[in-house]
């Protein structure tokens, strides 16, 4: 029933319309054991940079059946500049990333990124996302 909600989440927060104004990209945290959005905030080009190096720290495609932890949050960031990506799993033009932030200490931060056809690619990232959480709290 958690993990349909937070699709349901996803899907709902996907649907909104986005500008890539930097005076409306509005950044959402939702915490993941309570399904609600704790915070929101402005992006900026220091978050910005943050999310470049999350990205530029992908590893691989997450393998998990349930690839969100039970505890943590999903962090739904508009770009205010479309960003090209391109690894051995991905290569797009991206407006928007979801950051899942794991509270667990075995499980593994993940970023999501979206397909042409709005279809979720769940990634592994290799590095400590502490910084960029302690900014957007």
């Amino acid at each position: 029933m958690k993990r349909k909600t937070i699709l349901l989440f996803l899907v709902l927060v996907l649907s909104l319309p986005i500008s890539v104004s930097s005076e409306t990209s509005v950044i959402k945290i939702m915490d993941i054991e309570t399904n609600q959005i704790i915070a929101e905030k402005k992006s900026s080009p220091k978050i910005e940079e943050k999310v470049k190096d999350t990205i530029a720290s992908i590893k691989n495609i997450a393998v998990e059946v349930n690839p969100i932890p039970d505890k943590g949050y999903l962090i739904r960031i508009p770009l205010m500049k479309p960003l090209k990506i391109k690894n051995k799993w991905y290569d797009d033009i991206t407006n928007e990333v979801i950051i899942v932030y794991s509270k667990e200490e075995n499980f593994p931060h993940k970023i999501i990124l979206f397909t042409d056809d709005n279809k979720p690619i769940f990634f592994d990232v290799n590095t400590d996302l502490t910084p960029l959480i302690n900014i957007l709290l």
